[in-house]
């Protein structure tokens, strides 16, 4: 069995990408139009309610998995690919969305969570992969 992740800021960061994670996923599960008004995306349908629950649960799976492999540094590898992976695809996502004048206060919003987020699951990724975690 793996030893536990010890080093104190490889730790805290997959905490806080997971707490981040956790919370905006129970946000939108929970309360998806108040969520999505509060992330700009105005008045939201009953179809967008559908997609910000299957992003809530996205991002809920992957905010347990990363809490749930921080005393196993590959299995956090591991989960921290993935949300470094789903962050990108966020980020993508959003600057996609710059152009259309309705998106833009969405979008900017979003890439200022999806970019910083990308950036720390690639570090953290890239710290797991040393042997001194």
């Amino acid at each position: 069995m793996s030893s536990p992740v010890r080093n104190r800021l490889v730790r805290t960061t997959a905490i806080g990408l997971a707490a981040g994670r956790l919370a905006i996923g129970a946000g939108l599960w929970l309360a998806p139009r108040h969520a999505l008004a509060a992330l700009g995306f105005g008045e939201a349908d009953d179809r967008a309610v559908a997609l910000a629950r299957i992003a809530a649960s996205r991002d809920l799976v992957l905010g347990l998995w990363q809490l749930a492999a921080l005393d196993d540094p590959g299995e956090l590898r591991r989960a921290s690919v993935a949300v470094a992976a789903a962050d990108g695809g966020d980020a993508i996502a959003f600057a996609l969305a710059l152009p259309s004048a309705g998106s833009r206060g969405a979008a900017l919003r979003g890439l200022a969570g999806a970019v910083p987020a990308t950036i720390a699951g690639a570090w953290l990724t890239w710290r797991l992969s040393e042997s001194k975690c």
